[in-house]
């Protein structure tokens, strides 16, 4: 359709504005067609017929007396203020004006009625007076006719037509901005719908169409948090259970004795089950439940790099007495997590850096490893998604799909970029969040 080439119509709103403009004009342009046809018309053919008929006695009239007779009757017919007659060397000094339709009209008629003898030149003034040059007897004359009123039906109707056209066009736009609240305010939900956390429903209100589409999007959500409710107790469920045979089948095999290599070896493959699942517990619990607090970004961060033992290997520059309201542990995985991978699946040399910027955190870790590119870091944010060499891993698929969740629990962004000299994942988080 040719709508949707045009970018100011592809919004509903503008679509049904300019729907409702099409329609008001042409019922107005149909509306003035048939006055024009069967009123201003009839009206304007008996105007001229009259004025056809005053020409012709006047000519013949005038035309009959004696010449010195003549220029006195002129004179006497001139006295009045609906007839006046100028000789043609005398022309109106009133000034020109353009002439009306209606005018126009009238002329048109007044010339199809008038015998050939008569030469139909006509001017207007600024007096609204219209003059026809008329013969007279063997000299021509400027003889002033009254044409329809200027202000006439058709006048008044164009005035009905624009202030009904006016009147219709803000009733559409205030009825069709009552049909545009509601899908505003649905779309706004939609928008802002976060698996994570609970977003109150969407109102119901409008029209019955658009009260459907919500109500059917309140379902979706009720489904979707009930099933991510159900994944998390399985999930916690399911590692919470197998921790206790884990432990055991630990103690079983540190008591084997005999090959060492091959109970390292076992030793180690229990140590990874266990590392996914505490994977799968921490993706199934979340963060968003942790308290927000008052948090000094240098200690924890430290702390971090000390944990993933990178005290040595890692570069730290972090800003002087940044403090900020956060959730510390959700910010320290999700950290710890980045800095995990860049230590692992990166190259040297590693940094880890944190800047303000306005009423915005940056806490980026750089390697200089190959890295992802958009669509394999857009992949890897995905549950139980597992990376190439050059990020990848033999884990559950959940380290990055954690970063992301434990990131956004502190209303942050993750950004991820490839450079000339590696890789760098960013951390973008406000200073301050709200429960």
């Amino acid at each position: 359709m040719c709508w949707r080439r045009a970018p100011m119509l592809r919004r509903l709103f503008s679509r049904n504005v300019a729907m409702l403009i099409g329609v008001v004009l042409a019922g107005q342009l149909l509306a003035g067609l048939l006055v024009q046809i069967w009123v201003i018309g009839p009206q304007t053919t008996r105007v001229a017929d009259v004025t056809a008929d005053m020409i012709h006695a006047l000519s013949t009239t005038v035309g009959n007396l004696p010449a010195d007779r003549r220029a006195a009757v002129i004179a006497d017919l001139s006295d009045g203020s609906h007839l006046l007659i100028r000789p043609v060397s005398d022309p109106p000094t009133d000034g020109q004006r353009f002439p009306t339709f209606i005018e126009y009209r009238f002329m048109r008629a007044l010339a199809a009625r008038l015998t050939t003898q008569h030469k139909l030149d006509w001017i207007t003034d600024t007096r609204g007076r219209l003059w026809i040059r008329l013969a007279l007897g063997p000299d021509d004359y400027w003889v002033s006719v009254t044409p329809p009123r200027r202000r006439s039906a058709m006048t008044s109707l164009l005035a009905a037509l624009a202030a009904a056209f006016v009147v219709a066009a803000l009733a559409g736009l205030f009825l069709q901005r009552r049909l545009d609240r509601p899908l505003r305010r649905l779309a706004a939900s939609v928008d802002a719908y976060d698996p994570e956390r609970l977003s109150p429903p969407v109102a119901t209100d409008g029209p019955a169409e658009v009260a459907a589409v919500a109500t059917a999007f309140n379902r979706l959500t009720q489904r979707l948090a009930r099933n991510d409710a159900d994944r998390a107790l399985m999930l916690g469920g399911v590692s919470h259970d197998l921790r206790t045979p884990l432990t055991r089948l630990r103690l079983s095999l540190e008591m084997i004795r005999g090959d060492d290599e091959l109970r390292n070896v076992a030793v180690r493959q229990v140590d990874r089950i266990e590392a996914m699942l505490g994977q799968f517990l921490d993706f199934a619990r979340g963060f968003e439940s942790e308290m927000i607090a008052r948090t000094d970004l240098a200690p924890l961060l430290r702390q971090v790099v000390a944990d993933c033992g990178a005290t040595d290997s890692a570069t730290v520059s972090l800003g002087d007495n940044i403090v900020i309201r956060t959730r510390p542990h959700a910010l320290a995985r999700a950290v710890a997590n980045l800095l995990g991978n860049a230590l692992h699946h990166g190259a040297a040399p590693i940094s880890l850096t944190a800047r303000i910027a306005g009423d915005r955190l940056g806490i980026v870790v750089r390697d200089a490893g190959p890295g992802l590119s958009a669509e394999q870091a857009d992949a890897m944010l995905r549950p139980f998604a597992r990376g190439d060499s050059a990020r990848g891993g033999d884990g559950a698929g959940l380290g990055l799909a954690i970063t992301d969740r434990a990131v956004r629990a502190i209303g942050g962004r993750l950004h991820f970029a490839r450079y000339s000299e590696g890789f760098a994942a960013t951390i973008d988080l406000p200073l301050a969040i709200d429960n």
